[in-house]
């Protein structure tokens, strides 16, 4: 990690999300080629469905499925950024649209490589898929190093909403065109050595990641924007009050992750470190 953070800073300090464009597209292309070695080992030998393991473990783990779920498909801080980027904006939503067509794309990818994943490892899953594949085999180190690489190089696309927002408070404090740049360069590199220390410091990125969404993905995706939808449509409310009871549906869905998902989460957690003990 302490080799890594360098390269890492150095991509970070790309400014522009149109620069990062053609880097994401490298990423992705390396992420298919590593997916499609993953489901190799995943499919080569599976088992019969009904002779391993259960369709369903218990009520009492749902709500850490339900923070993963929602950290994986959690994306709302760049649906704006990447559709005020877009050469044709209005491309973006609708049936067809990049949003759709890409989630889609998103949703089959993650059933298919959870359902050949979970029947294939069965209980024995690690946190990342990657590290259930055999240690003695090149192909499935290379598969990790690929794996490493697309993260590094979409790193900064994930940081850009982060900056976007940090940019303008830090550079408001200083005077100076240079002294702003200065402080704000200072302030991109504080964020990715903060990350840095979070990952040195998490044991199971597993729980980690359950906990992140149940707290904050569940806001940002279901919490936040439905109040703000009735608010900004306000008193539009429309036919029978649709968009308050719309609202207040999903409001209470993504709550009752949130209040499920945490506690589980932290019990877990608690459990973990108590076991490594």
């Amino acid at each position: 990690m302490a080799m890594m953070i360098v390269p890492v800073l150095l991509v970070c300090y790309v400014p522009h999300l149109k620069y990062l464009a053609f880097v994401s597209l490298i990423a992705g292309v390396i992420q298919i080629t590593g997916l499609a070695i993953i489901f190799y080992y995943m499919i080569r030998d599976l088992p019969q469905v009904r002779e391993t393991v259960p369709a369903f473990n218990s009520w009492g783990t749902l709500p850490l499925y339900f923070g993963s779920a929602i950290y994986a498909f959690e994306g709302i801080g760049l649906v704006l950024p990447l559709e005020n980027k877009m050469k044709t904006p209005q491309n973006f939503g609708g049936f067809t649209g990049v949003l759709n067509t890409a989630m889609m794309l998103v949703i089959l990818l993650y059933a298919s490589v959870g359902f050949f994943g979970y029947l294939e490892f069965g209980n024995d899953v690690l946190g990342s898929i990657t590290l259930n594949l055999p240690n003695h085999e090149v192909l499935a180190q290379t598969v990790k190093i690929m794996m490493a690489i697309a993260v590094y190089l979409t790193y900064p696309l994930q940081m850009y909403v982060v900056y976007e927002i940090m940019a303008p408070v830090v550079r408001r404090r200083f005077e100076g065109e240079k002294t702003k740049f200065i402080a704000e360069y200072i302030c991109r590199s504080l964020l990715v050595v903060l990350t840095f220390a979070l990952a040195a410091a998490i044991p199971n990125i597993g729980l980690f990641i359950s906990l992140v969404g149940a707290v904050s993905s569940s806001a940002l995706a279901l919490i936040f924007p439905p109040l703000i939808d009735i608010v900004i449509f306000w008193p539009d409310t429309g036919k029978y009050n649709w968009r308050i009871v719309k609202g207040a549906l999903i409001c209470l869905f993504g709550l009752t992750g949130f209040v499920t998902g945490t506690i589980t989460s932290v019990q877990s957690i608690i459990e973990f470190l108590k076991h490594e003990e």
